[in-house]
């Protein structure tokens, strides 16, 4: 079966808020439950890599062995619940494959793991071992949203308390499950959504089984220390979370237009949830390179969604998915520009550093709008962390997944969404070539604001083939414009020369606003005009040479 939920990271000072809330609602259900589990892997982390994971939990008296696989988006995954036997006194718990008769589990376990039912019904011998171990106290509520309507649902909340467990490590657990029990799969958006504005709460796609693994290979490299009796060592801010980057959307080669749609918002949503996530739970000290990384591709991935939904406005989508996906456009732009700040940050360091080694003062690049000193009216959190754990980081993601939950039939229209995907994507995005092509100057000179219009409209291009380079390939063939490498290589230096022409535009101007109050200012204004010419004629060759090729 499927479960349909949501997780959502509670902030600690709205804790008892949450508590007293779930305690309201959940007054005529039975008191919390203990939840101890312990999770299976490989050594090599076979089931980690196909995004699964196995555990056998004690669930008060009860206990379960449980499989859940990865679904198609953020609210859908795969998950077999089976009831299983306490281990005897003395064994070592271990899962029983076996239980797993559903079709979609049985197939997940024997992909992932190589498992061989005939030959190894428990699967003793795919390498199996205990890695982390996961302690919490639930409480639990049932609530009917969105009564009345035609999303209505009934939704379970459970708050999970506690701790996981990994050799002498822990990391604590604070989160709010919002699961579909029954109704229309928007009821849990909209319940999310009350939780978000009520208590601050964040959208959380990082499973307990990512986090134990992550705390299980960090206990693994530990050197190994004395623990104090019955206690762990707490350690949530040792983590070093590697960026997701892009990827293309999941289609088959005779996809139709619904298809490409659904399966390109997936591909959005998952890589903007996925460096979401590890940006929320950093910690204030994190690396700035850390942080500069994960925050670069969180702003990838909010230009793929409002280049996709730019691409959308032509199409014939379903009224509350064709709302909810410029909603989310909309979110997109204000949070890329949120991110601004810091983006300019880490992206103009270089420009000081060329400066002192022409002979000029080590000036760094002054701030138009300092994160550290921007004001509320402004908007702007404190830190990149403050940014995806705002109500509006989490409100655009509940928008993509209302749009991929609207079951709305697709309406006939001249572009209707049945027609292929590829014949569609294949003479869209050659007509956004041509005219893209067209728009490049045609002598040695353009303005910074004319170049800069052609680099968004060029990036624009390029992630929207990224996002749908397989349905590209297929139409265009191995000869076709999306299939040339050269091609792409040569936008890719072109995108990158206008991005250095774009960066010494913004340090001159603010180096400009600065010069009146420091004089050293000069000295950068004056290098960079002397530099400018020559970075206009760069960008200029690099995209003549990309519209010839």
């Amino acid at each position: 079966m499927h479960e349909i939920e949501l997780k959502f990271q509670i902030p600690a000072h709205r804790l008892d808020e949450v508590r007293a809330e779930l305690s309201r609602l959940g007054a005529n259900l039975a008191s919390p439950l203990i939840l101890q589990a312990a999770y299976f892997d490989t050594p090599d982390r076979r089931l980690a890599q196909a995004r699964s994971a196995l555990r056998v939990r004690r669930e008060g008296d009860d206990w379960v062995q449980t499989l859940k696989a990865a679904g198609s988006h953020t609210m859908l995954r795969v998950e077999d619940n089976r009831p299983t036997e306490a281990p005897a006194t003395g064994q070592a718990l271990a899962p029983d494959l076996q239980l797993h008769t559903d079709e979609a589990a049985r197939a997940a376990l024997v992909h992932a793991l190589g498992w061989q039912p005939e030959d190894d019904a428990r699967g003793e011998r795919t390498g199996l071992i205990e890695l982390y171990r996961t302690d919490m106290r639930r409480t639990r509520a049932l609530c009917t949203i969105s009564a009345g309507t035609a999303h209505e649902g009934v939704v379970e909340l459970a708050l999970d308390e506690g701790a996981i467990l990994a050799g002498s490590l822990s990391q604590e657990v604070r989160e709010l499950e919002i699961e579909l029990v029954s109704g229309h799969p928007q009821a849990v958006i909209d319940a999310g959504r009350d939780w978000v504005r009520n208590f601050g709460l964040w959208l959380d796609t990082q499973t307990k089984a990512h986090r134990g693994d992550r705390l299980a290979r960090r206990a693994a490299q530990a050197e190994p220390q004395p623990a104090p009796p019955s206690a762990h060592r707490s350690t949530p801010h040792t983590h070093t979370p590697a960026p997701t980057e892009a990827r293309p959307a999941r289609l088959p080669r005779d996809a139709t237009l619904e298809q490409a749609w659904r399966a390109g918002l997936e591909a959005c949503l998952a890589h903007i949830t996925a460096n979401l996530s590890e940006l929320a739970s950093l910690p204030p000290d994190a690396p700035p390179a850390q942080v500069d990384a994960l925050a670069y591709q969180w702003r990838r991935g909010l230009r793929r969604l409002a280049t996709l939904a730019a691409l959308l406005k032509s199409t014939h989508l379903p009224d509350e998915a064709a709302r909810a996906t410029q909603a989310s456009r909309k979110l997109a732009r204000q949070l890329s520009q949120k991110l601004g700040p810091w983006r300019d940050a880490a992206g103009l360091a270089w420009i000081p550093l060329k400066i002192h080694q022409q002979g000029g003062p080590l000036l760094a690049v002054p701030t138009s709008c300092s994160p550290a000193s921007s004001s509320t009216a402004d908007g702007l959190p404190d830190t990149v962390a403050a940014l995806a754990r705002s109500a509006d980081a989490t409100e655009l993601c509940l928008q993509v997944l209302t749009a991929l939950v609207d079951a709305t039939p697709v309406q006939a229209a001249p572009h209707a969404l049945t027609q292929a995907a590829a014949p569609w994507l294949e003479q869209h995005l050659e007509a956004e070539h041509r005219a893209c092509r067209q728009a490049v100057p045609r002598g040695e000179h353009a303005t910074p604001q004319e170049a800069h219009r052609l680099r968004k409209r060029l990036r624009a291009l390029r992630d929207a083939r990224s996002l749908f380079e397989t349905q590209a390939t297929h139409q265009a063939g191995e000869s076709g414009r999306c299939g040339q490498s050269g091609e792409a290589q040569a936008l890719d230096r072109a995108l990158r020369t206008l991005g250095e022409l774009q960066d010494q535009v913004v340090a001159l101007a603010r180096y400009q606003s600065a010069s009146e109050r420091d004089p050293q200012a000069l000295f950068a204004c004056g290098w960079l005009i002397g530099r400018r010419p020559r970075a206009v004629r760069r960008a200029m060759k690099a995209l003549r040479r990309w519209s010839k090729a």
